[in-house]
């Protein structure tokens, strides 16, 4: 049906761009085109679209109070900027989203293609991140996903291995067949042997009745083999034959049996180290290398944390009935800091943790587990007269912090509000036309226009909010001078990167 179709959006695409588009997608896309900015933002507030393309050749910027929405967007849309070497983008993009000129319409079309499987990626498997680490994973996934080609994934304990297997069998031509997963360094190697090739009746004590292993169960599907490099000398022989012959015979057995079987594997070993140590066959590691998946660990990619905590927060509320809001500052320090020994895994059991047992709205270091929260101690989430000791400077980072985030959260469920109720008066005009391309018409007044320096972007609340503006230079402010003027220590602090601060320091005109 159309409404399964991910929605993809164009902005004014030049008409043979837009033809070229349909051809690839026909049948297995929607596709909105906007004819300007305006109703795009309005129409698609409301909308879950997975990519956008925008054709910018032959326009001019600054583009990037628009694109800020778009990106910010609850879909996480992909983007698709067309333009000419001068492009004002004004936003920090992924190298693979911006496309100058010269460039081929079918260089355009097969990036957009790219971008879209990509994002397939993303919506189904459930892997959550922004960093470049996550985005090529995405992107080997969408690429490797469809070839029968064995996939040999490594990473630490708890990054998420069989979550990428299981990414690579939904994407493939075995996507309707089993997945089956099995984990080799858990079994002992006579009854790992039974597991993977079955066994006859009276094989062994306790073989009461013939039974089919894993190889034979996963016949036109996919088997995920985790750890690997356990594996003994014995069973790596036994596997390696399978992958060459495609041929095995169940424990007990003489009958030889054939299977069509995609083998993922994952380890955190270093099985290159393991050969070296005689401890791992290289024609087996040869032989499952055809592609090679890397999963870096959390600590490398630090940019990934507080989204993953938000995404695990929001999933312990819908499995428990919570209403748990968010972290404090604090928190959310402290998570980022944290080096996460067990990588994701770890961190969804902290966060699910915190959430069950926390008595607030608001998730503090106090609700944290002890590896986490010690040497420090808990602030209030916003400055609150105790009654014990004085109260908070005026000048304390941490007080500027919390406040500002208090009014932001004001302010924001103030614009939702407004949103809603301009949406209402929306639906009423919008019309659909159940064609599979649809033309959205000209507003007849412009909904957003961005600001005229918008190529120097920094994020602050709407006209008229000066004190949630001072609240915010002044804890910059503070918190430079807590550092002594170290901007990378002051960036840390305030969790916000170095960039950003460099241009709100500009912004504020602080020196």
């Amino acid at each position: 049906m159309r409404e399964e179709h991910p929605l993809v959006v164009l902005l004014h695409p030049a008409p043979s761009l837009l033809s070229a588009l349909v051809r690839r997608w026909r049948d297995s896309v929607e596709l909105v085109v906007f004819e300007d900015v305006s109703t795009a933002l309005a129409r698609l507030r409301e909308r879950d679209f997975w990519l956008l393309v925008a054709d910018l050749r032959g326009r001019e910027g600054p583009f990037g109070g628009w694109l800020r929405r778009l990106v910010s967007s609850p879909s996480e849309p992909e983007l698709l900027l067309i333009g000419d070497a001068t492009l004002d983008v004004g936003v920090d993009l992924p190298p693979e989203s911006v496309l100058r000129e010269p460039v081929r319409e079918e260089q355009i079309v097969e990036q957009a293609d790219r971008l879209l499987a990509l994002q397939h990626v993303r919506k189904e498997s459930g892997i959550v991140g922004t960093s470049p680490a996550i985005r090529e994973l995405l992107a080997t996934i969408a690429q490797v996903a469809p070839l029968d080609v064995p996939v040999l994934v490594h990473g630490e304990s708890g990054t998420g291995k069989e979550m990428v297997a299981r990414a690579l069998h939904d994407r493939s031509r075995r996507s309707q067949g089993p997945f089956l997963s099995i984990n080799a360094g858990s079994l002992a190697e006579t009854l790992l042997e039974s597991e993977l090739f079955g066994h006859e009746k009276g094989a062994f004590t306790g073989a009461v009745t013939q039974r089919a292993g894993l190889f034979e169960r996963a016949d036109g599907g996919t088997l995920f083999l985790d750890e690997l490099g356990e594996m003994s000398p014995g069973m790596q022989v036994k596997l390696l034959r399978v992958l060459e012959t495609s041929e095995f015979q169940r424990v007990g057995g003489t009958q030889t049996l054939r299977t069509d079987v995609r083998l993922v594997a994952a380890t955190h070993r270093d099985l290159e180290k393991e050969i070296a140590a005689g401890r791992f066959r290289s024609d087996l590691y040869y032989r499952l290398k055809v592609v090679k998946i890397e999963i870096p660990p959390l600590r490398e990619r630090p940019d990934d944390i507080l989204v993953l905590a938000q995404h695990f927060l929001e999933d312990t509320n819908r499995r428990h009935g919570l209403n748990k809001k968010g972290f404090t500052l604090e928190a959310l320090q402290r998570l980022r800091r944290y080096a996460w020994p067990g990588n994701v895994r770890e961190l969804r059991n902290v966060v699910s943790s915190m959430a069950v047992l926390s008595s607030s709205e608001y998730l503090d270091v106090g609700d944290m587990p002890p590896e986490l929260r010690e040497g420090t101690r808990s602030r209030p989430a916003l400055p609150v007269h105790t009654g014990i000791g004085s109260e908070p400077s005026a000048a304390d980072p941490q007080v500027w912090t919390s406040t500002l985030l208090a009014l932001a959260a004001d302010v924001r469920r103030l614009l939702d509000r407004v949103d809603e109720i301009s949406e209402r008066l929306a639906r009423l005009e919008r019309a659909g036309t159940g064609s599979a391309v649809t033309f959205e018409p000209r507003p007849v007044a412009p909904v957003y226009e961005p600001a005229a320096d918008d190529a120097e972007y920094v994020p602050l609340p709407p006209d008229g909010m000066t004190d949630l503006a001072s609240a915010e230079k002044a804890m910059i402010q503070a918190t430079l001078r807590q550092f002594d003027g170290n901007r990378r220590k002051t960036a840390e602090q305030l969790g916000i990167s170095e960039r950003t601060l460099y241009r709100k320091l500009k912004h504020y005109g602080i020196a």
